[in-house]
């Protein structure tokens, strides 16, 4: 059950908030599916803004030639969704969230039954893209391999969530921003990200960041975790420096040495690549493994 549940009812989505559904007692859900795409004609960039509540939400590559892809799944007798769509010139903006459809602003959904809606959104192969997502209660599988991103920001509140680089990005990724509430998230192919710096705030929860993959250049990453545990996975033949500050969180870097007040990797000097991380934890355990 959520009712105003942190940031799942009451972050901002571009163009509108997301105004929460009063509870709907007794009510049958009336679920209803739609589907748009859009030609990449004439889009050289754009910025996708998405916020969703609760169900599934599945993220992977387009078709070749589309701008987007979506396919929802939702509750009419609850909710609407809301799209907006603008064009600056030949970069574009898109906007999805939903319109609750109670009288006082409140939400009360039960996610617990056997139905449930989901998001399917495919993203372009050919245009640069800035993607936000903003996740409420979901199950995310996020596949951004081969997407040519330029910007990264995911957030959510308490769910389960994916993410994957199985591809290199074509493009440069200047800022990833992850934020995690209590949830377990993984990121695996970082390295694939081909991004210059990443940000991760994490609450409570078991947090997996996988480095390996492809990497054309150095990078840094700032990473804060407040109660539980982090899995850092890191290739062999990157240079890895871990700066950390928190004295109740352990620290297990096998084989690295500390230099001037931080641990380096076996290799750092003749490392072609480097990753500086800067490490702020709380309470918890920090395990940094070679990749397998």
């Amino acid at each position: 059950m959520l009712k105003n549940s942190g940031f799942a009812v009451a972050v901002l989505l571009a163009g509108g908030s997301l105004m929460a559904a009063a509870p709907l007692a007794a009510q049958e859900a009336d679920w209803t599916e739609v589907r748009a795409r859009r030609q990449a004609d004439g889009v050289h960039a754009v910025t996708l803004d998405v916020e969703y509540i609760a169900g599934d939400l599945r993220v992977a590559p387009a078709a070749k030639g589309l701008l987007y892809d979506t396919h929802l799944r939702y509750d009419a007798s609850r909710m609407t969704p809301r799209r907006q769509w603008s064009m600056d010139g030949d970069a574009a903006r898109l906007e999805l969230g939903f319109q609750g459809l109670g009288d006082d602003g409140d939400m009360d959904l039960d996610f617990d039954g056997d139905e449930h809606g989901f998001l399917e959104l495919g993203l372009s192969r050919d245009v640069a893209t800035d993607l936000r997502l903003k996740v409420g209660a979901a199950h995310s599988e996020v596949d951004l391999g081969g997407i040519p991103l330029t910007g990264l920001l995911y957030q959510t509140g308490a769910s389960n969530t994916e993410i994957r680089f199985d591809a290199p990005n074509p493009a440069v990724l200047k800022h990833v921003e992850l934020a995690v509430g209590a949830a377990e998230f993984s990121a695996t192919g970082l390295g694939n990200a081909h991004f210059q710096e990443l940000e991760f705030k994490g609450g409570v929860g078991d947090v997996t960041l996988d480095f390996t993959g492809d990497w054309p250049a150095d990078a840094s990453a700032t990473i804060e975790m407040g109660l539980g545990s982090l899995t850092l996975v890191v290739p062999d033949g990157l240079g890895v420096r871990i700066s950390k500050t928190g004295f109740l969180a352990s620290l297990d870097a096998p084989d690295y040495s500390k230099v001037d007040g931080a641990w380096q990797s076996p290799g750092w000097d003749s490392a072609s690549r480097h990753l500086d991380i800067r490490l702020r934890a709380a309470l918890g355990t920090i395990e940094v493994r070679r990749a397998r």
